[in-house]
């Protein structure tokens, strides 16, 4: 009988017996959120996993910001003249000659959007699985990405548009994907997310609760919970079974998340 194939580094992480810790867009309370640099902070604290966001360019590629438009982090408003400027909008090279720093420091003046394949690169140098979230894009533009520069199994994709986790799994069923959730968690919700292939829910802070993450596990998914920076609630979170923090502030919850891990 042949051997099955060795798993993915994301699929081996999703199967750690510990919580992991997440950095949210890279160190984003130290570094420009979504950013070369806070992706390299984020590596250089040893965490689990770094997330990010994505939306496609004009052009078809999958470019590295959380919001819709990019007046917030970017310096387009200004540059450009306009009151929102649309990423969906501008192509690639229009965006990479943003500067997507200056806003969050001086220091950080000239740091520039990165392309998903740019980020998972640094990220991987970093020794570090990239957990994906897409806003916006295809499945075939992210498939092929992924596919073309072979790293497929060092990302986990996850989000709120169920089909569109459902169909990247049709395209690879080898990707390891979670759906995104908010409010209660239901046994309707998560045989739902199972049917996207879905391996874990991540799911809104302020809805999770003890018997929410139990009735996951029973379902068997995992739990990652979004947005985390109290040090108490970690703990609390941590009692609860969870299986993924992800922070803003990953240095502080990391020594929490180690205190809880029993010596062998």
């Amino acid at each position: 009988m042949t051997p099955p194939p060795p798993l993915s580094r994301s699929a081996q992480l999703l199967l750690a017996n510990r919580t992991l810790v997440i950095a949210h867009r890279g160190n984003s309370s130290v570094a420009p959120e979504n950013t070369l640099a806070a992706f390299r902070s984020a590596t250089a604290l040893g965490v689990d996993m770094v997330e990010l966001d994505y939306h496609q360019s004009a052009d078809g590629v999958p470019v590295v910001i959380h919001d819709a438009t990019l007046e917030r982090t970017t310096d387009a408003a200004i540059r450009w003249g306009e009151e929102k400027p649309a990423v969906a909008e501008r192509t690639l090279a229009e965006l990479v000659a943003l500067d997507a720093g200056r806003w969050f420091a001086a220091e950080f003046a000239h740091e520039r959007l990165a392309t998903l394949v740019e980020a998972i690169e640094t990220i991987h140098a970093g020794g570090c699985v990239t957990l994906i979230e897409r806003k916006s894009g295809d499945p075939a533009a992210l498939v092929a990405a992924l596919e073309t520069h072979d790293r497929l199994g060092d990302v986990i994709l996850q989000a709120f548009d169920w089909p569109f986790l459902a169909e990247c799994r049709r395209l690879r069923p080898d990707l390891v994907v979670g759906a995104l959730g908010r409010r209660e968690i239901t046994a309707e919700k998560l045989v739902a997310a199972l049917a996207t292939g879905a391996r874990f829910i991540g799911w809104a802070d302020p809805d999770l609760t003890r018997e929410g993450i139990a009735l996951a596990h029973e379902h068997g998914l995992k739990v990652f919970d979004f947005t985390v920076d109290d040090e108490a609630r970690a703990a609390e979170l941590i009692a609860f079974g969870i299986d993924g923090i992800i922070s803003n502030r990953p240095a502080q919850i990391r020594p929490i998340v180690a205190r809880s891990v029993a010596p062998d």
